[in-house]
């Protein structure tokens, strides 16, 4: 079977994210670029009736993995892989959240808390989703040992999954009515959310040295996205007081690095507590369904740089060289996604005529 890591230079990029992360520049700015190839292959495998089947049926999944990385060709700092998914509330469903697939696309839990004050999280082994998502990483590890890489699964963890087990309406009531149940129940959310990370990180450190997830750079070390989408919907100072420890600094402190994903303008009131938080490497900054392009939020941008953190922000092809010339490169990662190699080959080469060192 084709090896999709030799297709690109993976040491140089290992380097280049070494550079990413100390906030250097190697050779030139990173820019992860993707796009179809010339030569595409067709499904010769059969695809599951039901759409929870499509979810789970592991088979499938590693074909239609393989199919996709096949036929996407990558340029630049762009990594083939993989992380193995059930939606952004598998963390939930581990503490006995039902899942339910909606579309291909899109799954959640249902609620399931009545009571925040009769909340008290466990983290069952024996859970039938926790058994396959192991399944799925030994399974996608032993087929992409040293053809592509298996990322860490998404892991919406405190103030996320308390509106995915609870209720967004009633968890920001429940602020100002429960606070000393909310901290109580996030702070062991964040001890279940190591022990799981953890797992994750050992089983799939097995075949491969690093992380990558869906947020697409590589550490050699323990890497995850972090984030928490209702902190848009409450004050930056409760965002302070409920979750900035427990969401933010007592996992970066546990990781080698760590982006946290900030969400759409009603977010950015977040990011000066953000922005001090020593063991945070990094934002990555999303303006969200019907905002302003990425190329209208440089001063944004340039806040999250020169405030000392990483930055990875993704915008269309045409818009890449722009954003460089508008922004610092040291600390940033660009993704994009062109709609030919042969578009993909002369940004990548305007980028090293330009940038190149």
């Amino acid at each position: 079977m084709e090896s999709h890591l030799e297709r690109i230079d993976f040491e140089q990029i290992k380097k280049r994210f070494d550079a990413f992360w100390n906030k250097e520049i190697i050779d030139r700015p990173m820019v992860a670029i993707t796009a179809p190839r010339r030569e595409r292959k067709q499904i010769d495998f059969s695809i599951p009736d039901t759409i929870e089947a499509r979810w789970t049926d592991i088979e499938y999944i590693l074909k239609r993995t393989d199919l996709n990385l096949s036929n996407t060709a990558y340029y630049g700092d762009a990594i083939p892989s993989f992380w193995p998914n059930i939606g952004p509330d598998s963390f939930t469903a581990y503490l006995g959240g039902e899942i339910v697939f909606k579309d291909n696309h899109t799954s959640w839990v249902k609620s399931f808390v009545e009571d925040i004050s009769d909340y008290d999280p466990v983290f069952d082994k024996n859970n039938k989703w926790w058994i396959f998502m192991n399944d799925l990483i030994d399974a996608a590890c032993e087929t992409a040992k040293g053809r592509y890489l298996v990322g860490i699964p998404d892991m919406h963890g405190g103030g996320d999954s308390l509106v995915a087990a609870f209720d967004a309406g009633r968890l920001a009531m429940d602020l100002y009515d429960k606070p000393d149940d909310i901290k109580r129940v996030m702070k062991k959310l964040t001890d279940i959310y190591i022990e799981i990370f953890n797992i994750y990180y050992d089983r799939i450190s097995r075949d491969q040295e690093g992380s990558i997830t869906w947020i697409p750079a590589y550490s050699r070390g323990k890497y995850v996205a972090l984030q928490n989408d209702f902190s848009g919907l409450i004050s930056p100072e409760m965002f302070k007081e409920f979750f900035l420890y427990e969401d933010v600094i007592a996992l970066s402190q546990h990781l080698d690095n760590s982006i946290y994903h900030l969400d759409g303008p009603i977010a950015i009131g977040n990011l000066d507590y953000l922005l001090e938080v020593e063991t945070l490497d990094g934002i990555q900054w999303v303006p969200g369904a019907g905002a302003k392009p990425m190329r209208e939020w440089m001063d944004l941008c340039s806040r999250i740089l020169n405030g000392g953190k990483c930055l990875q922000i993704g915008c269309p092809c045409g818009d890449v060289e722009y954003i460089l010339s508008s922004l610092r490169h040291e600390g940033l990662l660009i993704s994009t996604s062109c709609g030919s190699e042969e578009e993909a080959k002369v940004l990548l080469d305007n980028i090293y005529k330009k940038y190149g060192r």
